[in-house]
């Protein structure tokens, strides 16, 4: 168990503090020659892009462990090269994100993003989704959530309610497992943990995010909205998870729609793929997804 250090009150310890502020801001700095729309902007963090990576990592190793992944590896590499396809086009995108994306054998619809660019993807997600736009809405908005660093943000805000800029110091200190030091200051970090769940703001952001990179990659960005819509009409009951951990904010196709003439003139859209049809005809040729066990009594 690691203990966390506060910083001293003095002169020494306030200039450390500010100088591991500055740390942060300039860590979270726009890539260089790369400058994202204006209303794209993360919010205050005091983790660097690298430590979002390490929280991700420490994450993700505990989510393939307690969730049934697919394991197949022609849909595993379609996905991937959708994804990071897509992530050409994020704004505020950094060189220390790993993009790595893996398909959950489950047959309710949802899909997640950790810290860093872990995302994972329900293989209902895949089935359910009518042509490959609408996947790439759904990976899309995903990556709008690692590239606006929601995990990570909602994190600090916690941080500094319980233990105001002195967590500085141990979240910037040695090796030792973030997740570790954020159990201290009860932060959760299990399955429901804060990196999972997204206020209706994310989730607006997220979307406003996810509709740029669409159509920066050629899709109608009206897809994704679409494809919320489609999957909350079409699965009720197999979508609770998704909208419990997405919350759908209000008026989402419109708001989705009044963004579009603000990122320029429409094209000729990319609708579908045969990578996106060989890949969901191999899902639906396997076994059908294990069903969720039933909660602990």
């Amino acid at each position: 168990m690691c203990t966390l250090r506060f910083a001293p009150r003095t002169p020494i310890g306030t200039a450390l503090l500010w100088l591991a502020l500055l740390s942060v801001w300039a860590s979270a700095a726009p890539v260089p020659g790369v400058e994202p729309p204006p209303q794209f902007k993360p919010g205050f963090n005091l983790f660097s892009a690298a430590q979002d990576v390490q929280v991700g990592k420490e994450k993700a190793a505990e989510v393939n462990k307690q969730v049934p992944l697919l394991r197949d590896a022609e849909v595993d590499r379609y996905v991937n090269e959708l994804g990071r396809r897509l992530v050409n086009y994020a704004p505020n995108n950094r060189a220390e994100y790993v993009w790595q994306f893996k398909v959950i054998n489950s047959s309710d619809i949802n899909a997640f993003a950790l810290p860093g660019g872990y995302i994972y993807v329900n293989r209902a997600t895949m089935e359910a989704a009518e042509d490959e736009a609408q996947l790439a809405g759904a990976l899309a908005h995903e990556e709008g959530h690692v590239v606006m660093r929601h995990g990570t943000h909602q994190a600090t805000d916690l941080a500094l309610a319980r233990a105001p800029l002195s967590i500085i110091g141990s979240l910037l200190g040695d090796n030792d497992s973030f997740m570790s030091r954020l159990a201290e200051l009860g932060i959760g970090v299990g399955v429901t943990s804060v990196f999972l769940h997204n206020s209706r703001a994310m989730e607006e952001q997220a979307d406003q995010v996810g509709a740029y990179i669409l159509y920066q990659a050629g899709y109608d960005p009206r897809a994704m909205a679409q494809f919320f819509e489609v999957i909350e009409r079409k699965y009720p009951q197999r979508t609770i998870e998704f909208f419990s951990d997405h919350p759908n904010p209000e008026n989402r196709v419109q708001k989705v729609e009044a963004e579009i003439p603000a990122l320029g003139p429409a094209k000729d859209w990319k609708t579908n793929s045969v990578a996106f049809e060989t890949a969901k005809r191999r899902l639906l040729a396997t076994p059908p997804a294990p069903k969720p066990k039933p909660p602990a009594e």
